[in-house]
C-alpha cells in the first residue's frame, strides 16, 4: 500500500504537468494523457481507501463500494474524452466567450466597411481558424478594401492566439442586412 501511495503521488504530479502543458499549447492528446493518469490515481486512492476503510472499520462491504464509485469515475472520463476527442475531429467551432471577442474586434476595427456576415470559427488543434465576408463601398479602392483586412487580421491575431484569418471582400450590392455583423460608422 505505501508503494501504491507513492506511485499516486509521483502519477498525480506528472498527470498535473501533462494537463496544464496541454491547455498551455492547446494540446488535446496531452490534456487526454494527462486526464487518463488522473483516473489511474484517482483508482489507486481508491484502492487505498477502499482496503484501508474495510480494514478499518472491519465492514468488507466497503471495498467493493469504493470500488464501484471508482469504476463509474473511470466511465465517465472515459466518457468525457471520447466527447472531447469527436469534438476535435470535428474541427468544432469556438467557444461562446472566443466568439464574441471575435465579433468585438471585427466591430471595433473595421472603419470603412458596411458589414461582416457569414462568420464562420473553427478550431483544428492549437489553431483557430476565422472566416467571413466583409462588405465595402462598391467605389472603394482595392487598396483601401485591402487596408481594412489588414488591420482586421492582425487585430484578430492579436486577439485569439495561432488565429488563421480569411475574409472574402465583397460590394454593397452583396449586403445581406440580416443575421450579420453591422459595423458602427
Amino acid at each position: 500500500m505505501a508503494v501504491n501511495g507513492a506511485a499516486g503521488v509521483l502519477n498525480a504530479l506528472w498527470c498535473w504537468v501533462l494537463i496544464t502543458q496541454g491547455r498551455k499549447h492547446r494540446s488535446p492528446a496531452l490534456v487526454a494523457d494527462g486526464r487518463h493518469l488522473l483516473t489511474d490515481v484517482l483508482t489507486s486512492v481508491g484502492v487505498l481507501v477502499g482496503v484501508g476503510a474495510a480494514y478499518g472499520t472491519g465492514i468488507a462491504i466497503l471495498d467493493p463500494a469504493v470500488a464501484v464509485l471508482v469504476a463509474l469515475n473511470i466511465l465517465w472520463t472515459g466518457w468525457g474524452l471520447m466527447k472531447e476527442s469527436v469534438g476535435g475531429l470535428m474541427d468544432e467551432a469556438v467557444p461562446a466567450v472566443t466568439l464574441d471577442r471575435i465579433r468585438n474586434v471585427i466591430s471595433a476595427q473595421a472603419d470603412g466597411a458596411i458589414e461582416a456576415h457569414d462568420l464562420r470559427t473553427r478550431c483544428a488543434g492549437k489553431v483557430t481558424f476565422v472566416e467571413f465576408h466583409l462588405v465595402v463601398p462598391g467605389g472603394m479602392s482595392v487598396a483601401d478594401a485591402h487596408d481594412i483586412c489588414d488591420r482586421l487580421e492582425g487585430a484578430l491575431q492579436s486577439e485569439v492566439e495561432d488565429a488563421r484569418v480569411t475574409i472574402h471582400v465583397e460590394p454593397e450590392n452583396m449586403a445581406k442586412h440580416s443575421g450579420v455583423l453591422v459595423l458602427t460608422p
